[in-house]
């Protein structure tokens, strides 16, 4: 026992404490990604509540509401395709694990006896499911900072991909195109994380020794990103491109480019059955979507949204990115391109950024959000910049090296701060505040309300139902134009009203008349306004948080006196 003690390399008691060692560095690491994810989560929570129970991005209730049709009926395919199937399967899937919770809450009553009936109403949704929704995106988000840092940790190497990987989290945790969507019931996140993936897989064909199986995830995977948002199965492009450049045989590339192909087609069918079972539905939604965005028009270009201010359906005065991150990012570009080994990903990396770009940039309608699967590799780049620049300058410090790195470092972190961190947490107080109008002026009427009390509210407000139970007072729903029939038909006290759409309009329903508003306004008086903006005439469109609101209560006269 001695003889093999003193002919081994490290003796019993190093031993120890080198595993002592690599055990607390293994503890430092899983506790700094999870502050790292906390970091992530905190800027993303606030959009689970905020504005509800109504939707607070326009996208929200064009995922969910083909998802009530497959709640109410129990189907898993939604026979609506303008949008793939897979984000929308998932929202329909928490909802159904939420269900027997749901049940024991409220005396057995299932979610599906609440949907909201079928009609135009696009802001009557079951707040229930949009909260569901939200939260299975939170965890895509999350799932997406993580998965940016484990990549910049292969693509960097053994030596510095540690500090990419931390830097590449950090960034896909606080870039405000990824962070102030985090928790959004929409589709681009979903196709972001599968994007991301498939750049894994493509790596992992790089570097590993199993290029069958990392071909077969890799088409995978840009199968997924399809059933997510389809045009990012362009992604694809990526590995395709790798195996073509490749050194093997070419009757091993076409074994690789099959399962590739494969892989794809096969995760397609399984994320989104419709393309098998209704292949000629999918095709006509299509050709409809694409009609429909060329009616559509941009407030500002794809360029603005990302290095000025982001897209307008966003509460963010800030850049999507800004021209810092972008600049990082061309030079981690540039660098990779250089870097032989690197190469040939990255190629397909600029093929499938090029091609994202040259798709949607000649669109009249440019929202950023089409380009949310290209930040998170942006991010990546940036990460390799930063870690090869400051390893560069740490080796002109030969004295100093460690205090080096960590001084840049932490020069690296304020910055991260000082671009993104100082206006989300701006971001992250509006979000927290934020309650819609309709919300406020239900609060109103909550605390005034007596139970004999009969309230008329105008339909084109879209005031949810669970909000109108919370009177405990009779209800009664009017659109616009039979407004004054229902205030002459019963006795009224109260009358829930909007800024309506000026008279006439060619997108939305009648309005209510000059005289028959004066003659509202003898019979009423306005004791409340919330919210700042007009009703918008489609009842198909978004009305967002902060239309304005009218409380008016009857004044003390006869009815009759209602103008006819």
């Amino acid at each position: 026992m001695l003889t093999e003690a003193l002919l081994s390399p490290t003796a019993p008691g190093d031993q120890a404490i080198v595993e002592n060692a690599a055990g607390m560095k293994r503890a430092a690491a899983l506790l700094a990604a999870l502050a790292l994810l906390l970091v992530a989560a905190a800027v993303r929570l606030p959009n689970l509540t905020a504005g509800r129970p109504y939707i607070n991005y326009v996208d929200e209730g064009n995922l969910l509401h083909p998802v009530v049709p497959m709640l109410r009926t129990g189907r898993w395919d939604p026979g609506w395709y303008m949008y793939p199937s897979l984000p929308l399967i998932a929202a329909a899937a928490a909802a159904r694990i939420y269900d027997p919770f749901r049940r024991a809450a409220h005396g057995g009553r299932s979610l599906r006896d609440d949907l909201p009936p079928p009609g135009r109403e696009y802001d009557v949704l079951s707040p229930e499911l949009l909260l569901a929704a939200r939260i299975v995106n939170l965890l895509v988000s999350l799932a997406l900072v993580a998965l940016a840092g484990l990549l910049a940790r292969r693509l960097a190497g053994q030596e510095r991909g540690p500090r990419a990987g931390w830097t590449a989290a950090l960034l896909t945790a606080l870039v405000p195109a990824l962070a102030v969507r985090g928790a959004v019931a929409m589709v681009d996140p979903w196709a972001a994380l599968f994007v991301l993936a498939a750049l894994f897989f493509t790596d992992r064909l790089r570097t590993a020794g199993h290029p069958a199986a990392d071909s077969l995830a890799a088409g995978a995977m840009a199968g997924f990103a399809f059933a997510a948002k389809y045009p990012a199965v362009l992604v694809g492009l990526v590995p395709a491109w790798l195996l073509l450049r490749g050194g093997r045989p070419w009757r091993g590339k076409l074994r690789l480019l099959l399962l590739l192909a494969a892989g794809g087609a096969a995760a397609a069918v399984a994320a989104m059955p419709g393309l098998v079972l209704h292949p000629t539905a999918v095709l006509a939604a299509l050709r409809h979507q694409s009609a429909l965005y060329k009616n559509l028009a941009s407030e500002a270009p794809l360029w603005r949204q990302a290095l000025v201010r982001a897209e307008w359906d966003i509460p963010y005065g800030h850049p999507e990115i800004g021209t810092v991150l972008l600049l990082f990012a061309l030079g981690g570009l540039i660098a990779a391109l250089r870097d032989r080994d690197l190469a040939p990903s990255i190629q397909g990396w600029a093929l499938f950024a090029a091609a994202t770009l040259l798709l949607f940039s000649p669109q009249s309608f440019q929202p950023f959000r089409n380009l949310l699967p290209l930040v998170a590799p942006v991010c990546i780049l940036a990460a390799l910049l930063w870690t090869r620049l400051s390893a560069r300058l740490a080796r002109l410090h030969p004295l100093s090296p460690t205090l080096w790195t960590i001084g840049a470092d932490a020069a690296g972190v304020l910055l991260v701060a000082g671009l993104f961190g100082l206006p989300l947490a701006g971001y992250v107080q509006e979000r927290l505040h934020l309650r819609d109008s309709r919300t406020e002026a239900v609060d109103w009427l909550a605390l005034r309300l007596r139970p004999d009390d009969r309230v008329l509210v105008v339909r084109e407000l879209q005031i949810q139902p669970t909000e109108l139970a919370r009177l405990h007072a009779r209800i009664d729903l009017r659109p616009w134009p039979a407004l004054l029939k229902g205030l002459r038909r019963r006795p009224v006290r109260f009358v829930v009203a909007g800024e309506p759409p000026a008279q006439g309009s060619a997108q939305g329903p009648e309005t209510l008349p000059p005289e028959d508003r004066q003659a509202l306004l003898q019979a009423f008086e306005i004791r409340a306004r919330f919210g700042e903006t007009p009703t918008p005439p489609d009842p198909g469109w978004w009305r967002g948080n902060r239309q304005i609101v009218y409380v008016l209560e009857r004044r003390e006269i006869d009815p009759q006196e209602l103008q006819e």
